[in-house]
């Protein structure tokens, strides 16, 4: 008997065991070093034979079973076979190699084809998206105080999938949109993966270690890092605050107090980010802010923090990360100079310092009734738009309208001068421009008229004779026409700093 369980043992060990992520249909970036981390039997040979080198590679687990192995990627090709051996054979068949993007954001990222979103013409998207050549992968919510390592990413789908109308309903619309733009481009194998979830803050995506030294953020993360971050800890904290709550004795506690809620600072990043770092990707798309509307600051310096610890985590500082700039939503108003969701489109905005990102303009396509817009295939054009021209090189695909330079006051007069980026386009010409006030010495606002000059509008407004400063597209849910022939919008803009 103690010899049958020692031999089932050993069985049990001797299978490889491979990062969560490495399943069937997988996707791996094309012309990379894929560093894989792995479990076998202890002090055993593990052995990888890929189906595009005749070599094989291997790796000797240590006396914990532990064992690393470099392989590096051909061209976009495939389907390929990868099988591990210790001993016992773990093969993962259907592996594409080519391209490989991560789109993660609270719920307008989230939002899928069908399920609660039901994109525009969802029913016919779904019919036709037949494209095996586009790979899924799904990971599943789970937030943490601790970080996970990469054999603890949770997925949804099983893992890996083709993309056909069985897999795509319950899927990320924008990464999907985004994804099949490549894919009709490059004529390369795409992979995608749904790494996000609705009403979370940019903190909770944000490394316990990087938020410590954020702007706004330090107060916040004090009692964390004087506990240590120990799950056990807060977990009894949480408890017996809520159990106190029931009995009337104080207040429920803030959600972000549990251990393992969304709302938690670095929660998302460590179970369902630091568990992907050592896989290698072209870049990130990323759609969130709406959860920080009302602390435009602390956003300004959290997500800049973040994106580049994001690239330093995935050991690429210079990643492709694009975004997009928060929807109109709310209802319209034509003065709203104090319209905290302007301030965090700003705040979005400023991340462009940024090398190597990118800002998909939005503000054109919200629903004042409706913070998750329909429009997901039109934003996803828009966002991929800046990966084909961008990281791909495809100047042929305009990819921004005229950016904001400067301006001049001559008379009455405000002259806004923009740029136009290689790849951008000229502005359509529109003698009647919605969406601008104007301010005077006295700093009060006034609904302003605005029409193009080639590639300069020109804004006044009979209220004010002396003029300071224009805004443009500054509210909730600001009427904004100002854009190109190709529907590329310019992004909301302010003259002054006030």
């Amino acid at each position: 008997m103690l010899a049958l369980l020692m031999t089932a043992n050993v069985t049990t060990q001797a299978k490889v065991t491979l990062p969560s992520i490495f399943t069937n249909n997988m996707v791996l970036q094309q012309q990379r070093t894929l560093k894989i981390k792995g479990k076998a039997t202890p002090n055993s040979e593990v052995s990888l034979q890929t189906g595009w080198s005749r070599a094989a590679v291997s790796a000797k687990a240590d006396t914990d079973g532990q064992w690393t192995m470099e392989v590096k990627t051909p061209k976009a090709g495939g389907p390929y076979t990868l099988s591990f051996n210790d001993g016992e054979e773990t093969k993962l068949e259907n592996v594409l190699i080519g391209e490989v993007w991560l789109g993660s954001g609270q719920s307008n990222m989230e939002m899928p084809v069908a399920g609660w979103g039901k994109v525009l013409n969802y029913e016919e998207e779904i019919k036709k998206a037949n494209y095996p050549q586009i790979r899924l992968f799904q990971v599943k919510k789970i937030a943490d105080i601790k970080k996970h390592d990469c054999f603890n990413l949770a997925y949804n789908m099983g893992g890996w999938q083709e993309c056909n109308p069985q897999t795509v309903p319950e899927f990320s619309a924008l990464c999907y949109f985004f994804a099949c733009r490549l894919w009709e481009e490059l004529k390369v194998p795409v992979g995608v993966i749904d790494d996000d979830w609705g009403g979370t803050p940019v903190e909770s995506w944000t490394r316990s270690e990087v938020l410590e030294g954020v702007f706004g953020m330090q107060d916040r993360m004090k009692p964390y890092m004087e506990k240590n971050y120990d799950r056990e800890t807060f977990k009894k904290i949480y408890e017996q605050k809520m159990a106190l709550a029931e009995l009337g004795g104080c207040e429920k506690p803030w959600r972000g107090e549990s251990p393992d809620d969304p709302y938690c600072p670095a929660a998302l990043w460590n179970a369902m980010m630091n568990p992907l770092v050592d896989f290698p990707l072209k870049g990130f798309i990323w759609y969130q802010g709406c959860c920080n509307v009302g602390n435009s600051p602390m956003y300004e310096a959290c997500f800049q923090a973040m994106i580049e610890d994001w690239r330093e985590q995935f050991q690429d500082p210079e990643m492709p990360f694009y975004f997009v700039q928060l929807a109109n939503f709310l209802q319209p108003n034509e003065l709203q100079p104090e319209s905290e969701w302007a301030k965090l489109r700003e705040a979005q905005a400023k991340a462009l310092c940024l090398k190597n990102t990118g800002m998909a303009v939005n503000i054109d396509l919200g629903d004042a009734q409706d913070i998750h817009p329909k429009t997901k295939r039109e934003l996803g054009r828009r966002l991929s738009a800046i990966a084909l021209n961008q990281t791909y090189g495809l100047k042929k695909v305009a990819y921004t309208a005229p950016v904001y330079k400067g301006y001049t006051v001559k008379g009455n007069e405000i002259h806004i001068q923009f740029d136009v980026p290689q790849g951008g386009e000229n502005l359509v010409q529109d003698e009647n421009l919605p969406g601008f006030i104007m301010a005077g010495y006295d700093r009060q606002w006034h609904v302003a008229k605005a029409c193009t000059k080639g590639n300069e509008v020109i804004v006044t407004c009979p209220d004010v004779k002396n003029p300071l400063a224009v805004r443009y597209g500054w509210a909730d849910n600001p009427t904004c026409t100002l854009k190109t022939q190709s529907d590329l919008h310019v992004a909301p803009f302010r003259t002054d700093d006030w």
